[in-house]
């Protein structure tokens, strides 16, 4: 049980949400990325959202700036944010440069919103960035189920079931409290509806 929980968080982590998002987009729409090839789309988002922090997460075990990669300690949470916020914005403006889809656009601004909630949340209790991501996924594919001319809405109930899977395996590793959980999936679900409110192609 622990390895399936294990694996679980790693194919689902917060970092490689953005990517999972972008790939679900290809698929099921991929006349809205306007004859863009598949590869500069994939590497855009998974540069920026995934390599570029984690080269910068693991720059930082190295150097002693943080104990573990899995950040238990809230307080050594807050430079790795910061780092992830800043590539984040970065992608984000690289998205709305090369004319992505603005459901793309819209995820990113979601997820950087979220990821500032959750940089201030962390100053004062640990909160779940596993949660805040697959929450944001969830929302915005609960979004897309209303606006895509392709039928998204067996994704959406898949996600509804990750999303459970990924909460009980992060109670289950003991990474979480139940609290934690739900602000992560609370502050996941606010930042999409806040970047939906605040996007402009």
């Amino acid at each position: 049980m622990k390895n399936s929980a294990t694996i679980i968080s790693t194919l689902f982590h917060p970092l490689l949400m953005a990517t999972w998002f972008v790939l679900l987009l290809l698929y099921t729409n991929p006349f809205s990325f306007a004859g863009m090839p598949n590869g500069i789309v994939i590497g855009v988002v998974f540069v920026n959202t995934f390599m570029f922090p984690a080269i910068a997460l693991l720059l930082m075990r190295k150097l002693d700036f943080i104990d573990s990669l899995e950040l238990p300690d809230k307080k050594q949470r807050i430079i790795p944010l910061v780092a992830t916020i800043v590539f984040y914005v970065w992608a984000f403006l690289a998205i709305k440069k090369l004319n992505f889809p603005f459901m793309v656009g819209i995820f990113m601004l979601g997820s950087v919103v979220s990821l500032f909630l959750a940089f201030f949340i962390n100053i004062f209790s640990k909160i779940s960035l596993h949660m805040v991501g697959i929450s944001g996924a969830l929302t915005a594919i609960m979004l897309l189920v209303f606006i895509s001319p392709a039928d998204v809405s067996y994704y959406f109930l898949l996600l509804i079931v990750l999303t459970g899977a990924v909460a009980t395996a992060r109670l289950y590793l003991n990474a979480h409290t139940i609290k934690e959980v739900y602000a992560g999936f609370i502050v996941g679900m606010i930042g999409q509806i806040f970047g939906l409110i605040l996007y402009h192609p």
